[in-house]
């Protein structure tokens, strides 16, 4: 196994990383795709449902390998498969505390709550407001809160400090 590191020189980048160690499903996904390459399927019969959403998240977090495989017979198609490429991280930030609590709030929010906030930042999106400054105004939400419901949720996409609508795209 290669040894590389993620390096995280943002807070907030933290959080997909700490959100993919939150489940049994995730942490079991990404331990044998540390290991081995595996496809969609080959994942769904070790694990079931939720798989997906763990590779989002590994592919959120900037930490997700993907090439095709060849199918054994001609007549088969070709298959994605996956990889986790980061074996370890190396953390460059200065945090306060208070700050470091507003994204630890954002990692470990309750789904409900975590549905209604994002649903207060797609308002503002829809609205035209795509800047992490106008929605922290509009809404009276911390501007670091929102980058980390951003980079947490799947529906948004933070490039900077703007936010966007994520992408149905395939995994």
């Amino acid at each position: 196994m290669v040894r590389r590191a993620k390096l995280v020189n943002d807070a907030v980048d933290l959080v997909p990383v700490l959100q993919l160690f939150s489940t049994e499903t995730y942490r079991r996904v990404y331990e044998t795709l540390l290991n081995e390459w595996k496809t969609l399927s080959e994942l769904r019969e070790l694990y079931g449902e939720g798989v997906e959403e763990a590779l989002r998240i590994l592919k959120n977090a900037g930490m997700l390998e993907v090439k095709w495989r060849m199918p054994s017979e001609p007549t088969g198609k070709p298959e994605k498969e996956y990889h986790v490429s980061y074996t370890h991280l190396s953390i460059n930030v200065y945090i306060s505390l208070k700050d470091l609590n507003t994204i630890l709030n954002a990692i470990f929010m309750a789904e409900d709550e975590e549905s209604e906030v994002v649903g207060r930042i797609t308002e503002q999106i829809s609205r035209g407001r795509i800047s992490v400054q106008h929605i922290s105004r509009e809404t009276g939400m911390d501007s670091l809160f929102i980058r980390a419901i951003a980079k947490k949720s799947l529906r948004l996409n933070l490039k900077g400090q703007l936010v966007e609508m994520a992408k149905e795209d395939e995994i």
